[in-house]
């Protein structure tokens, strides 16, 4: 089984997890020798790699082994496998098969709409630092700015407003400063938050800070929200962050469960709360004909190490058995569902073979399979954190009461850039709609107004994005939540093409990352004293492509 680990965390968006096949046939003698005499020669360098450091057993040696093994397998995985692995038969990937309770019935059919809606509010990535300091170092040396640090400058090159910055997690102020703001312009029913509540102070995190910064931020929202809350579980809510450990790998973190059941007490039924404290996941019904299935995606989260302990082992805490089990149960209920989770089992974030499965469920249990395989409808979440370079923010969906289905998203945000405007004249933030994505997108994409925002709908959007580099620019402003801080994305530098791809995606495995390989030659035959094998500059891997920066705001809620 293959795995594909994406080389940048915080929470979004592709790694190279397709192993790509040989280039055709060479079509002249000429052509058909380089290439051999390329396979050749870089079959020879890994050969002599690879000896030296079954020889010498030096740390420098196996990783410059394992650096060229892998950007070789990039251009051709059985070139790696014929010079190093030897008869070994390569193992694809696999994910079994997913049980079902009963056939997928022939003619399965959505509920009709009610033509009344009620408005439903989305949070996602708190993150709110009940650490930061207003006055502090906004430009600082490390992960997260805004802080006080025994290193700190005495006189700060910019000092971090009380409001926020770019650069920082959420000051407390600001996530009371929405909640008060949201009745404002929604008369939410409820409200689902899906997952990240610590801040991103990744090297302090353990379980008493975390049990601290949880109890405080789901008080703070308890008190600034009039409806339940249904959040769900977020990589940041473990200490220390991503480790979930799983039946098959040993390690205890039940205490973060039976934390998370009390917290989220005061808004789910007995049942459910017993249920979180299995690993975290739920179902409830919070109003007649839907059920709300939170997950637990932090067992297919890659950057989860405790998921390698039992790479075969694809369903490592059985939730995709159970969510089966409640899927059935809906539509046995004649329920629709609402699947909300942090980490989205369609991006590479998510392993492959989980992914897979999780995959073949959603199709059993979606009725609105189409001709572009679009089975369901995935919201993500903007964040309520600025960090980093992106406007806080929330959303209020538009949702039929019958149907289930969302029939406008409007997302508000605050410009974090007049943070300091807002101190000086003792305001506060400029909370106000940035779009509608029915009046945003439907200007290329028209729709009826009886029609929902559907997963073919969504789909044609993207399709337009191909077409019209105006309506692409749009979307590309509304990514960074207007803030105007992300890196170009056009057609002349390969993003727009990678960007609707990943929009596509269904699966993890749908890789939208080209590989780039490149192949250097040190021509004078010197080597860095940092490098010694000159391994290293011999296979030098591309830079990492500015606009693959992994947003905060990546919760996902899938409308089945």
């Amino acid at each position: 089984m293959r795995i594909g680990i994406p080389t940048t965390v915080i929470l979004t968006l592709a790694v190279a997890s397709a192993v790509y096949a040989a280039p055709a046939a060479p079509a002249t003698p000429a052509a058909s020798s380089h290439h051999l005499e390329k396979r050749g020669w870089l079959l020879d360098k890994m050969k002599e790699a690879f000896a030296k450091a079954v020889k010498s057993l030096e740390c420098g040696a196996c990783v410059s082994a394992l650096v060229i093994a892998k950007d070789v397998s990039y251009l051709n995985k059985n070139w790696v496998l014929d010079a190093v692995l030897g008869s070994c038969a390569p193992q694809g990937v696999t994910s079994g098969q997913v049980s079902f309770p009963k056939v997928k019935p022939a003619f399965a059919v959505a509920p009709a709409h009610s033509g009344n809606t009620i408005d439903i509010l989305h949070l996602s990535d708190w993150h709110v630092d009940d650490k930061y300091v207003t006055g502090s170092e906004a430009e600082c040396n490390r992960p997260l700015c805004c802080r006080k640090y025994a290193d700190s400058p005495l006189t700060p090159k910019r000092k971090a407003s009380s409001w926020g910055d770019y650069k920082c997690d959420s000051p407390v102020k600001l996530g009371i400063d929405l909640l008060k703001f949201v009745p404002k312009v929604a008369n939410v029913s409820f409200s689902i938050l899906t997952g990240d509540v610590p801040p991103h102070d990744v090297w302090l995190q353990n379980r008493e800070s975390v049990i601290k910064e949880e109890d405080a931020a789901y008080r703070t929202m308890a008190e600034g929200l009039s409806t339940n809350l249904y959040p769900t579980v977020g990589n940041h809510e473990a200490g220390p962050t991503n480790l979930f450990p799983t039946k098959a790998s040993g390690g205890d973190i039940q205490w973060l469960y039976d934390s998370l059941a009390d917290d989220w007490s005061r808004w789910l039924p007995a049942d459910a709360v017993n249920s979180v404290k299995n690993y975290g996941a739920y179902t409830v019904s919070p109003a007649p004909g839907l059920r709300i299935i939170s997950l637990n995606t932090n067992f297919c989260y890659t950057l989860n190490f405790y998921l390698y302990a039992s790479v075969k082992d694809y369903d490592p805490m059985g939730e995709v058995k159970w969510l089966v089990a409640q899927l059935q149960a809906a539509e046995d209920a004649g329920e629709r569902a609402w699947i909300i989770a942090h980490v989205s089992p369609s991006q590479t974030d998510c392993l492959q073979n989980w992914s897979a499965l999780y995959y073949q469920v959603v199709q059993r249990y979606s009725p609105h399979v189409n001709a572009q395989n679009a089975i369901a409808t995935a919201w993500i979440g903007p964040s309520v954190t600025p960090y980093t370079d992106i406007n806080p923010g929330f959303r209020i969906y538009k949702v039929d009461t019958k149907s289930w289905n969302v029939f406008d998203s409007e997302t508000y945000i605050a410009d974090m850039s007049q943070a300091t405007t807002w101190d000086a004249t003792g305001s506060s933030p400029n909370w106000h709609l940035e779009y509608s994505a029915r009046k945003a997108y439907g200007a290329s994409v028209p729709i009826a107004a009886d029609q929902p925002l559907s997963a073919g709908w969504w789909h044609n959007v993207t399709s337009a994005f191909e077409t019209s580099p105006e309506a692409f620019q749009n979307y590309w402003t509304f990514r960074g939540k207007s803030a105007n801080r992300l890196p170009a994305c056009t057609v002349a530098n390969g993003c727009t093409k990678e960007t609707i791809c990943n929009l596509r995606a269904g699966k993890s495995s749908d890789a939208c990352s080209e590989i780039r390989f490149s192949v250097k030659r040190d021509i004078h035959g010197e080597a860095d004293a940092a490098d010694p094998t000159g391994l290293h500059t011999l296979y030098k891997r591309a830079e990492p492509k500015p606009w693959n920066k992994k947003l905060c705001g990546l919760g996902a809620q899938l409308n089945l």
